[in-house]
């Protein structure tokens, strides 16, 4: 029962992983586009957004999720960390290279998204191989009772 709780909140903040990505990009585009700017908030952000896919690691493992999973979630660990760290350090030396950052970005939203969808299917069929409240049946109707006409 604990690995379900786990498995779930494993999908919740994999979820809130693609929509922090989204918070970032409208910060950009609050200070590109307004006369207030937000680079504060999106530093600040983007400094503490590891934190979603190292709990997600954190909690594959409990949750016993997938290989498959657990490998994406390093992925976006890993990816995260450059987008957050390594082009901070190459924005005034060598700004071709922080060009990349808005690219990074979206590869980063699209593994989020795929890490999200992967986990709620995930959930989906082991929450499936595992009910909570099975019914008692025979030949598919409650009881043993036939239904007219069956």
């Amino acid at each position: 029962m604990i690995g379900t709780w786990i498995r779930m909140l494993y999908l919740i903040v994999a979820w809130l992983f693609p929509v922090a990505i989204l918070v970032q990009v409208f910060l950009v585009g609050l200070s590109l586009f307004t006369t207030q700017p937000y680079w504060d908030m999106h530093t600040s952000l983007g400094h503490s957004i590891i934190g979603l896919p190292l709990l997600m690691v954190i909690l594959a493992y409990p949750g016993r999720l997938p290989s498959s999973i657990k490998w994406l979630t390093w992925l976006a660990v890993g990816l995260t960390l450059i987008q957050t760290e390594v082009f901070a350090m190459f924005r005034t030396a060598v700004p071709t290279l922080a060009a990349l950052h808005p690219v990074l970005a979206l590869v980063l939203f699209a593994l989020a998204m795929t890490v999200a969808w992967r986990a709620r299917t995930v959930v989906r069929a082991l929450g499936a191989t595992h009910p909570t409240h099975v019914k008692n049946t025979t030949s598919g109707t409650l009881a043993g009772k036939r239904e007219p006409g069956i």
